[in-house]
């Protein structure tokens, strides 16, 4: 009985959602059968695990239909009513969460059925609520567009060739919410191009670009906010990033949650940049503010937070020398690690804190100690590896690091071809900084020294900082 697809359905549902889809069986305007009123009274005793071991098809057939004998065709029969209705009852419960669904078809009924007194107090009563609204995003100027159109319909048949800037406020609603959108969709094919190289068609971007440029729209934050973005993605000027901290500034509580979400995302994800290819270590202090804000505003939370931010925000805490914090983060926040990367993350993380102090043998120590799956961050557990051996002077255990780290880049199939060609570059040149270490002839390593400087400034990427280290023990 566990396999049925109604089953998986059920499982979802609160408490009150479950009594609620009880009432919703009843009523006799969705169903009229008692079986699969029968079938959700004997099905609810199993809530919520449903793993009884009393429950078979035998056993709810039984209860369902008492005096019969048992018949598989029967039970699937109900079985799928019942499914049939927890679809309608999803359906119901999303309308009632979706903004203006139920304004919209009221007044669409009451039109048809020529209510016109009943539509015009509806009307102006959703209007002005819509208007008094606070913030006003896309979903707002498209409730705008699809009221605004359904009175045209309306003035056209009561009040012909009168009010007719509804059509203009109508094409106006309808293309601010065209234009957030755009700009939502082109910042986020923006993004996951930058991040992942997806070659998406970007249709009309520079059309929009143009618009955008030529445009002010301090009346509309969430579309200044949106096309900053854009601005920010496409060009990776600093000047966006300022405007975008700016208008953050003013309008962050005019913007719904997850757009304030993504503000942060996109605040950060710059300063990532700068930092991870451009260099500009003056960026984690920005880095590092925005990980607190976003906690103390709970945009992240222990039941939110997915383990590689976890180890984000302890390592961007320790470059910015707040090793307390990061302390207590840790003891705060680790209650939120999944129980099997648990050791491995709190290893990774107090061997952070003690390498960003300065106690290499302890940062060594617990390093070594973690054992991820995730390519990403056996990658970094290898790089601090190899600059803690080469820091203590240990250097037959750093060639070692790095024979295994070839080897390993020709393995791992997920890495980005620039990063990978970083790396190779990073473990040459590390394998010759080491071989000069040990050279006598003064003039001869001071050359060599130089030609590493020169390779090191011309490696294609800085991914974990590779290239900003190697050129800091150049100096």
């Amino acid at each position: 009985m566990k396999n049925y697809k109604l089953i998986d359905v059920l499982k979802t549902f609160t408490r009150k959602e479950l009594r609620n889809f009880g009432e919703f069986v009843s009523s006799p305007f969705y169903n009229k059968n008692k079986n699969v009123i029968n079938l959700y009274k004997t099905l609810v005793r199993y809530y919520p695990e449903f793993n009884s071991k009393n429950f078979t098809t035998e056993t709810v057939f039984k209860k369902v239909f008492p005096a019969d004998k048992f018949n598989y065709h029967k039970i699937n029969n109900v079985v799928s009513d019942l499914y049939s209705l927890s679809e309608k009852y999803l359906v119901v419960l999303s309308m009632n969460k979706r903004d203006m669904y139920e304004a919209k078809f009221l007044i669409y009924e009451l039109r048809l059925r020529k209510l016109y007194k009943l539509y015009k107090h509806k009307f102006y009563a959703y209007m002005k609520e819509l208007i008094n609204r606070e913030i006003k995003d896309e979903n707002y100027f498209y409730n705008m567009y699809e009221l605004n159109d359904d009175y045209l319909w309306y003035a056209t048949i009561k009040k012909p060739n009168t009010e007719l800037n509804i059509l203009q406020n109508e094409f106006d609603n309808f293309f601010n919410y065209v234009l957030i959108r755009l700009s939502r969709f082109y910042s986020l094919m923006l993004h996951e191009r930058n991040q992942n190289n997806v070659d998406y068609r970007l249709t009309m971007l520079n059309e929009v670009m143009s618009f955008l440029n030529n445009n002010e729209f301090d009346e509309i934050p969430v579309l200044s906010i949106f096309s900053n973005i854009v601005k920010l993605l496409h060009t990776k000027e600093q000047k966006y990033y300022d405007k975008l901290k700016d208008l953050k500034t003013r309008y962050f509580y005019k913007l719904n949650i997850e757009d304030r979400r993504l503000l942060f995302i996109h605040l950060y994800d710059y300063c990532a940049y700068m930092v991870n290819f451009k260099g500009d270590d003056r960026f984690y202090k920005d880095m590092f503010e925005i990980y607190r804000e976003m906690l103390e505003k709970k945009f992240m939370t222990k039941e939110s937070f997915l383990f590689p931010d976890f180890i984000n925000v302890v390592k961007i805490a320790c470059r910015v020398g707040e090793y307390k914090w990061a302390e207590l983060f840790i003891e705060d926040y680790k209650s939120s690690i999944p129980a099997e990367e648990k050791q491995n993350v709190l290893e990774f993380c107090n061997g952070t804190i003690a390498y960003a102090r300065g106690d290499l043998e302890r940062a060594l120590l617990h390093y070594s100690k973690s054992n991820f799956q995730n390519f990403i961050f056996r990658v970094q557990v290898k790089i601090l590896l190899l600059k803690i051996y080469y820091k203590l002077g240990r250097y037959e255990e750093a060639f070692g690091i790095i024979d295994t780290f070839r080897h390993y880049l020709s393995r791992e199939k997920n890495l980005l071809q620039e990063h990978r060609d970083s790396y190779r570059i990073f473990l040459k040149l590390m394998s010759d900084l080491i071989k000069e270490k040990e050279k006598p002839n003064k003039n001869q390593r001071e050359f060599n020294m130089k030609k590493i400087k020169e390779e090191t400034a011309a490696m294609p990427a800085n991914p974990f900082r590779i290239k900003t280290w190697l050129l800091e023990e150049l100096r």
